[in-house]
C-alpha cells in the first residue's frame, strides 16, 4: 500500500470514528425521540460507519457481491455532500436573505457540497483527477 493510500484510509477510520462518536452526542444531548435529534443522528451514524468500514476494510460483501473500500467511502461521502446540503439549506430561513451570515451559510453550504460531491465522484471512479493507486483495491 503506497503512502497516499494509507494516509487516505486512515482519514476515513478516523473521520468515521469522530463521526459516529458526534452521532452519540446527539443521542445522548438530544430530546428523547425529538425528530431534530433521531434525523442528524441517523443521518451522521449512517456516514460514520461507511466511513469506518471503507477505512477498515479492503472489500466489503454486499448482497453476494464484492465491493471494493472506494466505493464503499463514495457512499459515504455522498451521504455527507447530501447531509451537509440539507442541513445548510435548513440554516438559510433562520437570517435575513443578503445578510453577511445567510451569505457565509450559503457560500460554506455551496463548497461543502461541491468538495463532498467531487471526492465521492474521485472514490467512485477510482480517481479521474487524483492519482489513481490511491484507489487501489489490493
Amino acid at each position: 500500500m503506497n503512502r497516499l493510500k494509507t494516509v487516505v484510509r486512515r482519514g476515513f477510520t478516523g473521520g468515521g470514528v469522530a463521526t459516529l462518536l458526534l452521532a452519540g452526542l446527539f443521542v445522548v444531548g438530544g430530546e428523547r425521540g425529538a425528530v431534530s435529534t433521531l434525523v442528524p443522528a441517523g443521518w451522521l451514524g449512517a456516514v460514520g460507519v461507511t466511513l469506518f468500514l471503507a477505512g477498515t476494510r479492503e472489500r466489503l460483501a454486499i448482497a453476494g457481491r464484492t465491493v471494493g473500500w472506494p466505493r464503499v467511502a463514495a457512499v459515504g461521502v455522498c451521504l455527507l455532500a447530501v447531509g451537509c446540503g440539507g442541513f445548510g439549506l435548513t440554516q438559510l430561513g433562520a437570517f435575513a436573505v443578503g445578510s453577511v451570515p445567510w451569505l457565509l451559510t450559503a457560500a460554506l453550504t455551496v463548497f461543502a457540497v461541491g468538495y463532498f460531491g467531487w471526492f465521492a465522484r474521485e472514490c467512485w471512479t477510482g480517481g479521474r483527477l487524483l492519482d489513481a493507486e490511491i484507489f487501489a483495491v489490493e
